[in-house]
């Protein structure tokens, strides 16, 4: 029981770093340089891409908050090294997508490129999705050393990027 808890802390804590330091180093610090560097002035109008911006960053916020849930409380670990999972994470938004906490960022920032309708946003979130897929590709190997057949059901089972609207369910490969 204790080592239980012990090892949700410690997730918990790995994942509270994550959420509260390297997440926003990428997705707010970065794009504030990007921005204070070009001289663009940060003004919010009411402009419709501005409504539509704050959308994506919404939508992205909620899913990396519901992301590292699932790291936390299913699979006892971190989305980062710092405490690895435990178990390969198949619940939430990872039923529709293997990449969920990546599109979250790209959404971030798309939406930061849209409210602050800046080009150099946009450059550096084309950046950062290569970035995203260079680190997929590498993941999806460790993945699949670490869980094996498991793992390679779910890649089997579940896109990449593009999410799909059947819930993936372990053990049940009928979706084919």
């Amino acid at each position: 029981m204790k080592a239980n808890f012990s090892k949700k802390f410690l997730a918990f804590v790995g994942t509270l770093i994550y959420l509260f330091l390297l997440v926003p180093f990428f997705i707010i610090w970065i794009p504030y340089e990007i921005l204070s560097a070009s001289g663009h002035d940060i003004e919010f109008t009411n402009g419709v891409f501005q409504h539509v911006g704050l959308v994506l960053i919404a939508l992205g916020v909620v899913a990396y908050i519901w992301c590292s849930g699932s790291f936390v409380f299913y699979a006892k670990g971190t989305p980062i090294p710092f405490s690895p999972t435990k178990e390969l994470v198949v619940t939430g938004l990872y039923t529709y997508v293997r990449n969920p906490l990546y599109i979250a960022g790209t959404l971030v920032l798309l939406g930061e490129t849209l409210l602050f309708q800046s080009k150099g946003i946009f450059i550096y979130t084309l950046i950062m999705f290569g970035v995203f897929n260079v680190h997929v590709l590498m993941e999806e190997t460790h993945l699949e050393d670490t869980f094996g057949k498991k793992y390679e059901q779910y890649r089997k089972d579940v896109p990449r990027w593009i999410p799909r609207f059947i819930s993936y369910k372990e053990n049940d490969s009928s979706s084919h």
